[in-house]
């Protein structure tokens, strides 16, 4: 059982170890760029071995870094190991055909050893260049297409800024409503006259009726519940003008009904309404602008400061 747990804790502990060598290779190569700085290139390359060894970089750039700095480690050491460095430049002109050396920062017979090595092999460079370039246009054509992307974005976000703020409104109805007596349903159409005809007559008729229909019941005897001979003529007259008020007041509720349904419309669009903002209140600093003058009134001049005054009077 122990050792079965020592054989999952060393696997643990190999498997880790890369990780955190490729975490501080970063590190390593900016060391190794110092000691070539420095001149200490045997130290240089020594570390520089280590790292390419390994070879797990983060990036092709700092891979090409590290067999950069390694080359002209290799060739400034003393004694200096040409076919070493010869062998690690190649790598970073595989990488990237185009590398060039700066003669400003490197000696000028590493300079010369880092071309020659790139003529020598410039068979093997055409194709990887051809297909770099390749490369390096379809990136720039995907970054051009994201700027032109985000500037129409940016276009619309301003344009949508400039647009006016503009309040739409929109009149609901509901279509019970027509259904509904005293002109309701034209009301909610919109055509208040006839609503109110409506509502006015249907008021009358109805009242007539109601109030007839009120005076026939006084005019009974409370004991017998008929008419006496003078109250019948008049009981008469009124139950016509109950069942007329009746007729009329249903009649005109069916016909606003039915004009209501007809001409009913589910919603209506009023004309938009420009939301201005609001003026900003003006500067109570402001100069205020001379009138006109009458005339003969002279101009008013300015009060002079105490500054002016001084000078004034110590002007020879």
């Amino acid at each position: 059982m122990n050792l079965a747990i020592l054989a999952l804790s060393t696997t643990a502990l190999l498997a880790q170890a890369p990780s955190r060598s490729a975490d501080d290779l970063a590190e390593q190569v900016r060391l190794a760029k110092r000691d070539v700085d420095s001149g200490e290139y045997a130290k240089a390359s020594q570390r520089l071995a280590q790292l390419v060894e390994v070879g797990q970089f983060q990036s092709q750039e700092l891979r090409a870094e590290a067999y950069r700095l390694l080359g002209i480690s290799l060739l400034l050491q003393a004694p200096p190991r040409p076919e070493e460095a010869k062998n690690a430049f190649r790598e970073v002109l595989l990488a990237d055909p185009d590398t060039e050396l700066d003669p400003f920062y490197v000696p000028q017979r590493v300079v010369d050893f880092f071309d020659q090595e790139k003529k020598e092999i410039e068979p093997q460079l055409a194709p990887i260049r051809v297909q770099k370039r390749a490369e390096r246009d379809v990136r720039r054509k995907q970054l051009e297409a994201e700027a032109a992307r985000r500037r129409e974005e940016e276009q619309q976000r301003r344009l949508r800024a400039q647009q006016p703020n503009v309040e739409r409104r929109v009149i609901q109805r509901e279509f019970w409503v027509s259904l509904l007596p005293f002109g309701l349903g034209q009301l909610q159409n919109g055509d208040r006259s006839l609503g109110y005809t409506l509502a006015t007559l249907q008021v009358i008729f109805g009242a007539a009726s109601a109030g007839s229909a009120l005076l026939i019941e006084g005019l009974r005897d409370n004991t017998t519940q008929k008419f006496a001979n003078p109250q019948y003529g008049i009981a008469t007259k009124l139950e016509i003008v109950k069942w007329v008020g009746a007729a009329a007041f249903y009649g005109l509720w069916a016909g606003g009904a039915v004009d209501a349904a007809i001409r009913f419309k589910p919603e209506t669009q009023l004309q938009d309404k420009l939301l201005v903002p609001p003026v900003p209140p003006a500067s109570t600093g402001a100069v205020q602008p001379e009138g006109p003058r009458a005339p003969g009134q002279a101009r008013a001049q300015p009060v002079p400061t105490d500054e002016e005054t001084r000078s004034a009077e110590g002007a020879p």
